[in-house]
């Protein structure tokens, strides 16, 4: 069983599109706290709706919090703080819940960060590792 976790910061539309029918990814799963994307039309919630259909879905349960995000932003707390927070949000949350064993295999979580090293999307992944069994996470 595989969860992936994407971010559509320098890729375009056709590129991200290739990419996770590539690996054969069933839902998008938008993590996003806000699903707008400035400088990225195409990836705001609506036009990722349309585009995506029924493959794609919104879970603000497991976005930041505006404060925790805000926090990091202004560089009020560093990484390992917002790490430790993170995991506290969405213990608390029960994530966990929120998803069946088949619910998990080739779902892919999206945020808009490049990279999944300092990004939520891989933090929660990493939690549902704990509390599924057979999990790989690849990071897109």
């Amino acid at each position: 069983m595989t969860i992936y976790t994407i971010g559509f910061s320098g890729k375009t539309k056709d590129q991200f599109m290739e990419i996770i029918d590539a690996v054969g990814v069933s839902t998008i799963v938008d993590i996003r706290l806000w699903r707008t994307a400035r400088f990225v039309p195409w990836a705001s919630g609506t036009n990722l709706s349309n585009i995506l259909a029924n493959r794609y879905k919104y879970m603000p349960e497991l976005a930041p919090t505006k404060e925790l995000l805000s926090a990091y932003k202004d560089g009020k707390i560093d990484w390992p703080g917002y790490e430790q927070e993170f995991n506290r949000i969405i213990t608390d949350r029960q994530i966990e819940k929120l998803f069946s064993t088949a619910d998990l295999n080739n779902l892919c979580f999206l945020c808009s960060e490049k990279s999944a090293d300092k990004c939520h999307r891989r933090l929660a992944a990493e939690y549902l590792l704990k509390h599924f069994s057979d999990i790989e996470i690849v990071n897109l």
